[in-house]
């Protein structure tokens, strides 16, 4: 059986190297690969990535191109990263100059990265700094009791009760 599909396979590539007088397949150093399907067989291009199926059709053989229907799906996708691609190169190309400048840089025209509203940093007054550390040094204090008590040695567990020991009675 596997002799039969191998000698199948050998006279479908000799017929089509035979027949195919518009295109002459290099098989020589491998660059199209058979892979034999109902119908025929299909062919791949391995530099260009073209695939065809290549079946007998009245006694002679022929290939002819499979649709690729994933390649206009991507198209889309390509030219929203080309965009955003361009537009990061230019953000970059503004905040070299501004770095360069010493001024600066231009809010981003649009997108998701934005920064804060008029290019500037609005930084924190001296109450707000005050309360931030106020805030800490209380985390801080916290956090130090904590370890103190953990390092405090464990009280000694309470004797165990009696019952035999009750008070007004005497023991042996």
């Amino acid at each position: 059986m596997a002799l039969k599909t191998s000698c199948a396979a050998v006279l479908a590539v000799l017929a089509l190297a035979g027949s195919a007088a518009a295109e002459t397949p290099d098989v020589s150093n491998g660059r199209y690969t058979m892979s034999p399907v109902d119908g025929g067989f299909l062919r791949l291009d391995k530099q260009t990535g073209a695939v065809a199926m290549c079946a007998r059709s009245s006694g002679d053989w022929a290939c002819n191109p499979v649709q690729d229907h994933t390649a206009a799906a991507p198209s889309n996708e390509l030219s929203k990263l080309e965009e955003e691609n361009e537009a990061l190169k230019d953000r970059i190309k503004a905040l070299e100059e501004s770095l360069e400048s010493g001024k600066a840089a231009p809010p981003p025209s649009s997108g998701p990265h934005e920064g804060p509203p008029g290019g500037k940093v609005q930084l924190p007054t001296d109450e707000e700094v005050d309360q931030a550390l106020d805030y800490m040094e209380r985390i801080y204090k916290k956090f130090r009791d904590r370890i103190k008590d953990l390092d405090k040695p464990a009280s000694p567990p309470a004797p165990p009760a009696d019952d035999n020991a009750k008070p007004g009675k005497g023991s042996l």
